[in-house]
């Protein structure tokens, strides 16, 4: 055979119709040994077309050979040399005739040679590589004289993955006859397709690096094997970060020039060209090995304008606002080298951004100015562990950018150091700024901010760092606020902070040493905000508090919305407005506060654990010095209700009787009064609250003094050693129940009722039979004797 090669054929079958030919089954070309076991080629059915004049001429001749389902392994030995060259160095001694030659030609002619739903496979020596085209249309013919050309479309795959998105590769190309497969001159033009990057760099490199978009390649092979020129353009549309939502189109492109020679296995004058607006990247230098093995790169960068490198920022992290623009451009010189002596790549240079400011709708002008960068590779010690070389090789290279200055509304710009690498990238950011442009920078790159608005200024040490994904960068460090007004939502004034500490760890921010003043109202103490938290209402904050006068009024004046120009206790319908602080937060803490004044009273050292959970208040372990006296008590209110719910239990002890009477403006008791207590109630206002109130109470008062009761005439004012019972107040009224006073006349038992209007409807009895009707008000009181007549009715005006 002319082909040098052993051939197998199962079954030969002569056709007439269409047109006259051979039907061949089963044909196996081998390979030489040297290349491995298996064929060269296996087509399980062949259609040889016969040449009609040749057969009038008593000759057979093949005119075509079409096969389908073929399998062709092309294969490269241990010398590098492939398995198809003895076949091209074959043909190029052969006499055959062009495949379009005339009809009067003498010779025989070169079939042409065509493939369908064909597959070629890669081998290296015996093994197959885990690359092949499949699906491939492949067709070969004899041009001219001198001349072959051929034509293959397929798709490319990688045997270990499943891949789906690779892409359509079509090649076009011709050579001409030489003895020699490296002298040979060819002219191939490539082009590669509807290719997603993803899955071409899973094609190459085995896996997926992350990166998403189209990327479409033409290139041109020019000269001979032993000296190839080689021209391409190659563009990715939609370049972004897998992890990053598709949107404005970020599109790369470049145009490529180089040589090869294949004796010396280099790549030499490689000149790679992409503009960027009035800036240009080029990609310069030259690489040898198989492949590339050894390698001198250099990246330069002339005036690409900063806008280009934002743009690839944000879609590599989707953090950067749509809106965040940059002015300013950037030149740079970048070197890669490796291979030889070389233990690992060495990607060095340096660079600089000039005149760069940044800008968006939500925030003003950052002027960063000249920024210088330089890009290292991680050295390690030739002694150095396994584990340390991996970490090294994983963050390497880095690139360092800064110092940079930024002014931030303080004499003394803001500097800040910022570290990229392939793993993600880290800032450091340390100086003085005025807390405006602090919270402006912070939303201009995403950062989680309050939602405040705020003037002061703020000295800080703050340390960030992020992965290239979609969670938000981490951010931690110190700062000293001082002398901050801020708005802050919830609350009806402004917040003025004196001074405060902030430590910014990865789970919380710990706020210490505040001095701040709320409302009408002077804090210190400290908070911890867990982190994230943006807003009030997405996370549970904690805090101890401390006052030194606190008012109901003032306190109904910050936190209602409703409370302009109204009573203290207004501070009750704090739910009847949606927007209302409590309704949103929640909280746990202490607070204590050495003067509480609520209404008319004053409750001296109080002291209270507190819990807000989004319109639900609990107060716990509640203390204080009241009216003389002591109190402790749990107190609930659900702000969630409609009307509002609250409820408790608590005692008084110790309490001055003549002080409450003297807050109810009738100096109707005197003495001292003790009682344990539970109540329920619901309602907006006073009024309300008097109308559901359900309170239980034990109560007792010892030495006391009734001025305006006067049990016969000319007796004095009634005095009990001791007064002890039962109270409950429902539906506006009090009730007595169980009640004793114990009087030198001696012991009654008490009953009835009082409104709370101050009406009286009480009956005294003895033991001795004796009794009295209490009537009238506080301040009118009427007695009447029951059992006996010469009793008379007194009232002391």
């Amino acid at each position: 055979m002319e082909l040098g090669r052993r051939v197998e054929i199962a079954g030969v079958h002569i056709r007439f119709l269409p047109r006259p030919g051979l039907q061949l089954q089963n044909i196996t070309i081998y390979d030489n040994s040297e290349f491995g076991a298996e064929p060269l080629l296996r087509s399980p059915d062949v259609t040889a077309g016969l040449r009609i004049t040749s057969l009038l001429r008593g000759r057979i001749e093949i005119s075509s050979l079409s096969l389908s389902d073929a399998s062709l392994n092309l294969s490269r030995g241990s010398h590098g040399k492939w398995n198809f060259e003895e076949l091209v160095e074959r043909a190029s001694r052969s006499s055959i005739a062009p495949t379009t030659a005339g009809k009067r030609e003498p010779r025989r002619k070169f079939p042409y040679i065509e493939a369908g739903h064909a597959r070629i496979n890669f081998k290296n020596g015996v093994e197959k590589t885990h690359f092949a085209l499949t699906n491939a249309e492949f067709s070969l013919w004899q041009e001219t004289e001198n001349e072959w050309g051929m034509r293959m479309r397929a798709n490319p795959i990688r045997t270990d993955a499943n891949l789906t998105d690779t892409g359509v590769i079509s090649v076009d190309g011709s050579w001409q006859r030489s003895s020699v497969l490296y002298d040979t001159p060819i002219k191939v033009s490539l082009e590669w397709k509807q290719a997603q990057i993803g899955q071409v760099s899973r094609l190459i490199s085995g896996t997926d690096q992350d990166w998403r978009g189209s990327v479409a390649l033409s290139s041109t092979f020019a000269g001979t094997l032993r000296n190839l020129r080689i021209t391409s353009e190659v563009s990715i549309d939609q370049f972004r970060r897998q992890d990053v939502p598709a949107g404005s189109n970020f599109r790369v492109a470049a145009q490529c020039a180089a040589k090869y020679n294949s004796d010396e296995r280099a790549l030499t004058d490689l000149d790679c060209s992409a503009p960027s607006a009035s800036g240009t990247l080029e990609l310069k230098g030259s690489g040898a090995g198989v492949p590339l093995s050894s390698y001198d790169l250099t990246l330069l960068a002339k005036d690409v304008p900063a806008q280009s490198a934002l743009e690839l920022i944000r879609h590599v992290n989707q953090n950067l606002p749509r809106d965040l623009r940059a002015n300013g451009s950037m030149n740079l010189e970048f070197s890669l080298r490796g291979g030889g002596s070389s233990t690992t790549p060495q990607l060095q240079g340096r660079g600089e951004a000039k005149q760069v400011r940044l800008r968006s709708h939500g925030a003003t002008e950052l002027v960063l100015g000249d920024i210088p960068f330089a890009l290292r590779t991680s050295v390690y010690p030739a002694h150095a562990s396994k584990l340390a070389i991996i970490s090294a090789l994983a963050n390497s290279p880095k690139l360092q950018i800064g110092p940079i200055s930024a002014p931030m509304g303080r004499p003394t710009p803001v500097q800040a150091q910022v570290s990229v690498s392939r793993s993600g990238y880290t800032a450091s950011i340390h100086g003085e700024a005025a807390i405006k442009r602090l919270l402006q920078a912070a939303q201009m790159f995403s950062l989680p901010d309050p939602q405040v608005i705020a003037e002061g200024s703020s000295t800080f040490d703050l340390n960030l760092a992020g992965a290239w994904d979609l969670a938000p960068p981490a951010l931690t460090g110190t700062a000293q606020l001082r002398f901050v007004h801020a708005l802050v939502r919830g609350l009806n004034s402004p917040l003025q902070i004196r001074r405060a500490d902030l430590v910014i760890d990865a789970n919380a921010v710990h706020i210490k040493d505040v001095e701040a003043q709320a409302g009408e109202t002077n804090w210190r103490g400290s908070l911890l905000i867990p982190r994230p938290c943006v807003a009030p209402d997405s996370c549970s904050f904690q805090f101890h508090l401390h006052s030194p006068q606190v008012t109901a009024a003032a306190l109904n004046r910050l936190l209602n919305p409703l409370a302009a120009k109204r009573p203290w206790y207004r501070i009750l319908g704090l739910s009847s407005s949606s927007n209302s602080f409590f309704l949103k937060t929640s909280a746990t803490g202490t607070i204590a506060i050495d003067k509480l004044i609520v209404g008319a009273t004053i409750c001296n050292r109080f002291s209270t654990d507190l819990n807000l959970q989004k319109a639900r208040v609990s107060l716990t372990n509640m203390r204080g010095s009241l009216l003389g006296g002591q109190t402790v008590g749990s107190w609930k209110a659900d702000f969630s209700e409609r009307p509002p719910v609250y409820s408790g239990t608590g005692n008084f002890d110790g309490v001055s009787l003549s002080l409450i009477s003297g807050l109810m403006h009738s100096e109707w008791i005197d003495g001292s009064g003790s009682a344990s207590y539970r109540f329920k109630s619901a309602g907006w206002d006073i009024q309300d609250l008097l109308n559901e109130a359900d309170l239980k109470a034990n109560f007792t008062v010892k030495d006391g003094v009734f001025p305006h009761l006067v049990l016969t005439d000319g007796a004095d004012p009634l005095r009990a050693s001791v007064f002890s019972g039962r109270l409950a107040f429902q539906q506006g009224s009090f009730y007595l129940d169980e009640t004793e006073l114990v009087t030198e006349g001696g012991i009654f038992a008490v009953s009835g009722t009082a409104s709370s209007a101050g009406d009286l409807n009480f009956k005294m009895t003895s033991e001795n039979s004796t009794g009295y009707n209490v009537s009238g008000t506080l301040d009118q009181t009427r007695v009447s004797a029951i059992t006996n007549a010469s009793t008379q009715a007194a009232l002391k005006p």
